[in-house]
């Protein structure tokens, strides 16, 4: 036996190096290369001496001339100053997963400054001519600030994003406000959409204004309406628009796409099943709000999938007290009968 525990040995077949770390028999050897330990044979192994010795040593590299490393001196004016574009509305739709398909659960909406000033801003939410949500704050140059989420069902509630932007540093030469509303179009947003999924893009984005309007002579103070028991007695506020009449619960809904818009044909498989879920969502909800005994939902037979979506859903509402598919002389199968707990 020529190797001993501890001895540097060189693999013939790789020409790596390692070392004995315990003798198996007179023909075999335990070696370690690296972190790993395995078996060889000895007639693969040899002493690394004479490889070391043999092996060409590589050529030294290019002696580099003297100046070689100073960077050279930068420009005056860098080349990558950011340009303003104008504020913007950022949508980031999150999806779920049903069996095959993605859906969209609900809209994360972001406030996206990109311009050099500092803004305040106003922001509310109004759902069925009703406000939800109010923010108050303030957005730096050239970064982003989360609004709120919108359930995607609650676009059958007629929503809308009023802002008011405010320039943060006084300026005489610019508007004391700037009101601007956006007030989504389902149908374009399911479109939208869509073509963000074939895209694989993260975010829609919706400019509000690109840039912050100058002052003019018939520019008139914001209306701050907390600030309405301050008002003089003299004064008299606008009359408030009249709101629009509550929708009133259905106990017959017919969901054929057909009877919910005009414009449906050129949808979309998914853009159809959205306006017909967005739609049983909002009157199963009414119907419990009102207290109703029962409500039967048609939904055809087709290839099953909305009547899927429907049961899912009432499985999930704790005021379903049961619901059944059965026979119907006026619905076939096509239909779903709900009872509710009260």
């Amino acid at each position: 036996m020529k190797f001993e525990i501890g001895d540097k040995i060189l693999l013939l077949h790789s020409k790596e190096e390692g070392t004995v770390v315990d003798i198996i028999n007179d023909t075999m050897v335990m070696v370690e290369v690296g972190k790993v330990t395995f078996p060889v044979y000895l007639d693969q192994i040899d002493f690394p001496y004479f490889h070391r010795f043999t092996t060409p040593k590589p050529a030294p590299p290019p002696q580099r001339v003297q100046g070689y490393d100073i960077k050279p001196e930068k420009k005056k004016y860098e080349d990558n100053i950011r340009m303003s574009r104008g504020m913007f509305l950022s949508i980031l739709p999150v999806f779920r997963m049903d069996a095959y398909e993605e859906h969209v659960q609900s809209l994360k909406f972001y406030l996206l400054n990109e311009t050099s000033e500092a803004y305040r801003f106003n922001f509310q939410v109004w759902l069925r001519n009703s406000m939800e949500l109010e923010i108050r704050n303030e957005i730096q140059p050239f970064s982003n600030f989360y609004l709120s989420d919108l359930m995607f069902e609650s676009l059958n509630d007629g929503p809308r994003l009023e802002f008011v932007f405010f320039p943060k540093e006084k300026n005489d030469k610019l508007a004391p406000s700037f009101p601007k509303t956006w007030k989504p179009k389902v149908k374009q947003l399911f479109l939208q959409l869509s073509e963000l999924q074939t895209r694989r893009d993260a975010t829609l984005s919706q400019l509000l204004f690109d840039k912050y309007p100058e002052k003019s002579k018939n520019d008139k103070p914001y209306f701050d309406a907390s600030s309405i028991g301050s008002l003089s007695a003299g004064s008299t506020p606008a009359a408030p628009a009249a709101p629009e009449p509550p929708a009133q619960p259905k106990y017959e809904l017919d969901l054929h796409i057909e009877m919910l818009t005009k414009e449906w044909r050129g949808l979309k498989n998914i853009e159809i099943l959205a306006i017909q879920l967005n739609e049983f969502v909002h009157y199963l909800e009414l119907a419990i709000v009102h207290h109703q005994h029962s409500m039967i939902v048609i939904h055809g037979v087709g290839k099953g999938k909305l009547k899927d979506e429907i049961h899912a859903i009432l499985r999930d509402t704790p005021e379903v007290e049961r619901f059944i598919n059965e026979y119907h002389p006026r619905y076939g199968y096509g239909a779903t009968e709900i009872f509710f707990r009260h």
